[in-house]
């Protein structure tokens, strides 16, 4: 994932099953909804700040 200086923190959920990403509103339902499989929430551009911050649930 490149340095992108300029664009805003956003998060992002994925469904560990099938690997599809979700952004946006309601995006941690969908992710749920998917495969009903563990989910993990990310923050893309989060660099900006420090390391990399990876949610699990």
């Amino acid at each position: 994932m490149r340095f992108r200086p300029n664009e805003p923190l956003t998060l992002c959920f994925q469904c560990l099953n099938c690997y599809k990403t979700y952004k946006g509103e309601g995006a941690e339902q969908k992710a749920l909804d998917c495969c009903g499989s563990f989910i993990q929430g990310f923050y893309v551009n989060y660099r900006k700040w420090g390391i990399q911050k990876w949610y699990g649930r």
